[in-house]
């Protein structure tokens, strides 16, 4: 189902929220860290979750098309896929 938008705007301010918290995060951390390099991939993937919101796509997966679903964004306001093509997609290209 659709994210409504009440759904949009609590997950926007969510990913706003997160996102200054990780921008104070990496101005404390020494170059190079690894926590500073995990920090940077989050704030990446928040910015392109902002885009999608920007955009009318947010919600979506990229993959298929189909739903993320309200809940799966509850808990990770960046995700890009659904969970089955997540799931694939880590199989695929695993780090």
């Amino acid at each position: 189902m659709p994210l409504t938008a009440s759904q949009k705007e609590q997950l926007a301010r969510a990913i706003q929220t997160r996102h200054r918290a990780l921008m104070e995060e990496i101005r404390g951390d020494p170059p190079g860290e690894p926590e500073t390099t995990r920090d940077v991939r989050e704030l990446r993937a928040l910015e392109a979750a902002q885009r999608r919101i920007d955009e009318g796509t947010y919600g979506i997966c990229v993959d298929c098309g189909g739903d993320v679903g309200y809940a799966r964004l509850l808990a990770e306001p960046d995700a890009a896929r659904c969970i089955e093509c997540q799931r694939r997609h880590e199989k695929t290209y695993r780090d």
